[in-house]
């Protein structure tokens, strides 16, 4: 019977143990995420600038030390067939912490035709000037800005752990025939 007992302890024990560790993470600690995804096909490559893969995780910056505003700048390489393609969000870009939300997303892409912002539901028409490897190869510089939220009267602190998923979506602009 003894033997019965002290198994039952152990086995609480690390029980109680686990859910020690599984205790919430501090207001006093940051942890900010990005998560992107790109559609592919056979008319168009989109890369990290060194070309082999893709955004994972990325932690935006803050601006100054008040954390009112974070950014990232993400480099962005576009291979296509054709000098034309449509860069859209396909769906708004959204950081919450589950009470709060960030405000102010805007994304933004670099180009020739100089910085147009990257919307959900209009497609952005984007023309590459560089040829190369058989087709256009262009490094754009993808820019992420979102302000942090401000506090309500009576709700709790905004500190904490903002994260959300920017999903983009190229596509190559079919070439128009004579």
């Amino acid at each position: 019977m003894n033997f019965k007992v002290a198994l039952i302890a152990v086995g609480l024990s690390s029980v109680l143990a686990g859910m020690a560790q599984a205790a919430t993470v501090p207001d006093s600690t940051v942890s900010k995420k990005i998560t992107l995804t790109a559609q592919i096909n056979d008319a168009m490559f989109v890369s990290k600038s060194d070309g082999s893969t893709w955004y994972g995780t990325e932690d935006l910056e803050p601006l100054d030390y008040t954390q009112k505003a974070f950014t990232k700048v993400l480099p962005v390489r576009v291979w296509t067939k054709g000098s034309e393609f449509n860069v859209s969000l396909a769906q708004p870009l959204k950081l919450s912490n589950g009470t709060y939300e960030m405000t102010g997303a805007k994304v933004t892409i670099a180009h020739s035709g100089g910085d147009s912002a990257v919307t959900f539901g209009a497609p952005l028409k984007v023309t590459q000037t560089i040829t190369g490897n058989g087709g256009y190869d262009e490094i754009h510089n993808l820019k992420i800005d979102v302000n942090a939220p401000v506090k309500t009267a009576t709700g709790p602190s905004t500190n904490g752990s903002y994260s959300g998923d920017l999903v983009m979506l190229f596509e190559p602009v079919a070439a128009v025939g004579p």
